[in-house]
């Protein structure tokens, strides 16, 4: 390892040891403090831990800004602290030399530039950690985007890696994060991502695939690559020339339809989820432009994502349960998806979760309204200016931190795509039904079958655990009066939950009559 990278490597690794032994020695000490005290000191070292650090990342750049971005949408891992400060972190820092990008391109496609382009912008139109992005001209005449690796920026990895991977184990030992997370897969996860950004010809390849997903869908684009100028350190496409997505004004300037455009864009997410199990997982503002006629141009496809089949059925299962309400379907969908620990109580999930989804769920729109809710929820900032529950997101970060509930390392990304997909998609409307627009994807995931034969299936399933759903429902109902519920719940969520509790008795007595019914046309029908 070079000098500079020892240096970096201990700067960073030394930061945190120096923070494990802060946290180890409030928890030694803790019997010298009251509980409330101890609770205050340890949120005053978070705070000021998570603001150093971030200061830290910032002068120190390259990945560790993105480190601290990725962990920053853990909040079922980090503490509520960490987790505002990180996601103040913005993954903006100055272009390299000009003429060292330059001479990156020319070592790369082995001509000099002017042959390679007919005109070449030396100042870049967007520069992060791993590389940045040149406007040029090819000599037949297309304008493109030329994408540049930062030379030097594979080493950096390599020392930022064993860094992360350091700081993961010691985070593991003095805060027991390995109870809501696989820490190991949490940076295998990590690596193979950024890893993968640094290859420009699997990124050409990625938007290649996304391009045949939609090949029949006329609301979406991807650019076309010039192979002929690309290799993997250099990545030549076809130039963009939308307006951001979040430019609203200019969309209206344009006489767009957001509603439409915004309907049009989580269908498209919905095709990346449901359907194709492939999906772009950075659709930030500035990776998302559209047409003056609407059609939405999608860029940068360094960061990827996957999930089988098994996971796509579980995901659209979990979408299901909720929309009809069936708290008991949610908590199985997330168990089988691995979301929740083997020991988890989930007829206790069951109880607290579904209150508290959905409050969400009927004001979803003033959630998202305004600015994104990612950075409301997932990076701390002031919630005074949003239409938004401040209890209720505090319960649910709460819950999550308490609960044996676990994010697995490999929908990490897609967790951060999904909700700024959406947050984007209520910035463009936020009168926009997604609910309705999620339904037929379900219906095509096949996920709802026959109506009779759901009805026949759940008429069984009650006849078979009626006797135990009447006791638990009796019981909760008495539990409940009796002020002896085992979740703590707000006021609001405890009225959802008695009145979801009086809605379950009458579902009851209804299927158990139509159930009956199924059943005789069954036999009528031998």
């Amino acid at each position: 390892m070079r000098q500079a990278d020892r240096g970096r490597y201990r700067a960073t690794v030394s930061l945190a040891v120096r923070y494990a032994i802060e946290l180890w020695t409030l928890n030694k000490t803790r019997h010298f403090r009251s509980p409330e005290a101890q609770q205050r000191k340890l949120r005053e070292t978070y705070t000021r831990q998570a603001r150093e650090f971030t200061e830290f990342a910032k002068q120190m750049g390259g990945l560790i800004i993105k480190l601290g971005q990725f962990l920053s949408v853990r909040i079922d891992a980090l503490p509520k602290e960490y987790i505002d400060e990180l996601g103040k972190l913005q993954d903006e820092i100055p272009p390299a030399d000009s003429a060292t990008m330059i001479g990156v391109v020319e070592a790369e496609l082995g001509q000099p530039i002017t042959s390679a382009y007919a005109s070449f912008e030396p100042e870049p139109i967007a520069a992060a950690s791993l590389g940045q992005v040149h406007r040029a001209q090819l000599p037949t005449g297309e304008d493109v985007a030329v994408k540049i690796l930062r030379p030097g920026i594979e080493e950096l990895i390599d020392v930022d890696v064993r860094s992360l991977r350091t700081i993961m184990r010691l985070l593991d030992r003095f805060m027991r994060i390995g109870r809501y997370m696989d820490v190991e897969a949490f940076c295998q996860d990590f690596e193979d991502t950024v890893r993968d950004e640094l290859d420009y010809l699997k990124e050409g390849k990625n938007a290649e695939t996304f391009q045949r997903n939609f090949l029949t869908n006329m609301h979406v684009e991807m650019p076309k690559i010039h192979w002929s100028h690309t290799s993997r350190r250099v990545l030549t496409m076809e130039f963009m020339d939308g307006t951001k997505i979040n430019e609203l004004d200019a969309l209206d300037a344009l006489g767009v339809d957001r509603h439409q455009v915004a309907v049009n864009l989580f269908e498209i997410y919905l095709q990346m989820l449901l359907g194709d199990g492939f999906f772009h997982a950075d659709p930030h503002p500035g990776n998302i432009f559209v047409r003056p006629d609407g059609i939405i141009q999608l860029i940068d496809f360094g960061q990827v994502g996957q999930i089988d089949e098994a996971m796509r059925q579980g995901f659209a299962s979990a979408i299901t349960a909720l929309l009809s309400g069936d708290g008991a379907g949610v908590v199985d969908s997330l168990k089988q998806l691995g979301f929740l620990a083997p020991q988890a109580d989930t007829r206790l999930i069951e109880r607290a979760v579904m209150p508290m989804i959905e409050t969400m769920m009927g004001d979803l729109g003033n959630m998202f309204a305004g600015e994104s809710f990612l950075d409301t929820v997932m990076q701390g900032r002031s919630l005074e200016s949003f239409n938004i529950d401040a209890d209720l997101l505090d319960a649910m970060r709460e819950f999550i931190l308490t609960q044996p509930i676990s994010l697995p390392g490999n929908v990490t990304f897609l967790g951060k795509a999904l909700i700024t997909v959406i947050a984007d998609v209520y910035k463009l409307d936020p009168q926009v039904d997604i609910l309705a627009v999620i339904r037929p994807y379900l219906q095509q995931s096949g996920t709802q079958t026959d109506p009779f034969q759901l009805l026949l299936s759940e008429g069984k399933n009650l006849l078979k655990e009626l006797p135990a759903t009447a006791k638990r429902l009796v019981s909760l109902s008495k539990r409940m009066e009796a002020g002896q519920l085992e979740v703590t719940l707000n006021d609001a969520q405890y009225r959802r939950l008695a009145r979801e509790t009086r809605r379950q008795l009458r579902f009851t007595q209804v299927i158990a009559v139509a159930s009956t019914l199924a059943a005789l046309i069954s036999w009528r029908r031998k």
